[in-house]
C-alpha cells in the first residue's frame, strides 16, 4: 500500500536529543489495515513538531493528505516542503504536482519553473511547466518549453499531442506559432 510506504519513510526524524530512529512502522501498519487513519496522521504532525524545518516531512505528510483526497492541505503541505527544501528537485517537482491537482493553478507555475530551473535538461520538468503555462494562458511560454521538452525527448507522443492543441489554440487566436 502507497501510504504504508510514505509513513515508513517518515519513520526517521529528529529528536531534541540527536537522530533517533523510532520504530513506529507495526503501529501506523495496523492503523491503516485497520482503517484508523487518524493515528497515522498524528505521527505525521508529530514528526514535523519534532523537526519543522525538514521539509520532507511535510511532503509525506502531504503525500497522505493527498491520498485522502485532503487537496488543499496536501497542497499547503506540499508548499511548505518546496520552501524548505528550494534546491531539491524531487521535493519541488512533488510539490508542483500537488499544487496543480489542488487547482492552484499560479503557485504550480512557481515552482514547475523552479523544477525546470534545478533541471533545465529535463524534459518531464520543461512538458509540466509548459502544460502548466498552457493551462495559465501564457502560450508562446508554454510553446517554447513544449519546444525545448522535444528538442530532448523528441518521440514522446504527450507533449506533440499537447504542443498540436496549443498550436490550434495560438492559430485560433491570430498568435505567431513556430510550427512548421
Amino acid at each position: 500500500m502507497k501510504t504504508v510506504a510514505i509513513l515508513s519513510g517518515v519513520l526517521r526524524f529528529r529528536s531534541l536529543r540527536g537522530e533517533v530512529e523510532r520504530p513506529r512502522d507495526k503501529a501506523w501498519q495496523q492503523g491503516q489495515r485497520g482503517g484508523q487513519k487518524t493515528e497515522a496522521e498524528r505521527y505525521f504532525l508529530k514528526a514535523i513538531h519534532l523537526d519543522p524545518t525538514k521539509g520532507n516531512c511535510y511532503m509525506h505528510y502531504g503525500q497522505f493528505l493527498l491520498e485522502e483526497s485532503r487537496l488543499l492541505e496536501a497542497a499547503e503541505m506540499a508548499e511548505k516542503a518546496a520552501r524548505l527544501d528550494s534546491g531539491e528537485f524531487d521535493v519541488v517537482f512533488s510539490a508542483a504536482h500537488m499544487l496543480r491537482q489542488a487547482s492552484l493553478n499560479e503557485a504550480a507555475e512557481k515552482y514547475y519553473g523552479q523544477a525546470a530551473s534545478l533541471r533545465p535538461n529535463y524534459p518531464a520538468a520543461l512538458m509540466n511547466l509548459g502544460a502548466i503555462l498552457h493551462l495559465n494562458g501564457k502560450l508562446q511560454q508554454a510553446e517554447a518549453n513544449y519546444l525545448r521538452a522535444l528538442e530532448l525527448k523528441p518521440d514522446d507522443t504527450i507533449t506533440q499531442s499537447n504542443l498540436r492543441k496549443l498550436w490550434n489554440i495560438m492559430e485560433k487566436q491570430g498568435l505567431r506559432t513556430m510550427s512548421p
